[in-house]
Order: C-alpha cells, then structure tokens, then sequence
C-alpha cells in the first residue's frame, strides 16, 4: 500500500478530493493511522468528475474537514481565480499556476507561473490576509524544514 510506504519514508501526503464521497478514503486513511495531522486536504473544483465549482459546493467540503485539517482550493481553468479568493475568505489556502490554468484572463494565456502567483498575493495582501514563508508552510503543514532528498 502507497500510502503505508510513505509514511515509514516520512512523506507527508496531500488528500486530493474531487468531491464529498472522496472523504470515505480519506476516513479510512485517517482511521487506519496511515496518516498523521495536521492533514493536507486540497480540494479539486471545476474538473469533469468534480464536485461543481459553486461557493455552496465548496461551503459543504470545509464543513466536513476533520479537526487538525489544513485545506487548499484548486480551482481548474476559469475557476481557478474566484476560488482561490473564496478559499483565501474561508481561512484556507491556494493553489494557483499552469498546471491548472494556461490562462490569466479571458483570451490572454498567462506568461508563466509567476505572474498568478503574483496575482493571488497581491489579491491576499488586499484582504489582509499574510503570506506564509517556506519556513511557515512546513510548520503549518506539519513537515521537515529540511528538504526530502528522495
């Protein structure tokens, strides 16, 4: 089982769900001790076999994040935008970038990676919400602050 080698390798998974049933294998997981907290839950919106891309849609996942949870939002193609800030005002987190957008607008393709990354923490800054350095991110996540050499 995957998820039994990487934890006697200490790697720190992020819980990818698609949509609310997804929580059942997170549970057992869970249940099962083969992860520890704080746990990683990112939620993948806008995608075909996802839950809809809606702010109610995505009210009812956080409402089901056990304690200890820390969640992302990603939000693929044009969806990318509005749910990152709606994931930002939910107290979650982000992932924004080309893997899951190519666009910046509609009809501009976006240069690179940096200019979302810089996008949502311009728009993060607005709303007074702080940037977490690496340093943070590996305490809030719960990981080494050194680097996995796998």
């Amino acid at each position: 089982m995957y998820a039994k080698t990487m934890k006697e390798k200490g790697v720190k998974p992020e819980m990818e769900l698609y949509h609310p049933g997804m929580f059942w294998v997170f549970q057992d997981l869970m249940m099962g001790g083969m992860i520890d907290p704080p746990y990683d839950i990112q939620f993948v919106m806008g995608f075909q076999t996802g839950s809809f891309p809606t702010p109610a849609n995505l009210l009812l996942l956080v409402n089901e994040l056990p304690p200890q949870s820390i969640f992302f939002v990603i939000g693929v193609g044009h969806f990318q935008l509005p749910l990152n800030v709606m994931s930002i005002l939910l107290g979650g987190h982000v992932r924004v970038g080309m893997e899951d957008n190519v666009f910046y607008s509609r009809g501009r393709r976006m240069k690179n990676n940096a200019e979302a990354v810089a996008r949502i923490v311009r728009i993060a800054k607005e709303m007074n919400r702080e940037i977490a350095t690496p340093q943070q991110a590996r305490e809030m996540l719960g990981i080494s602050q050194t680097p996995s050499q796998y």
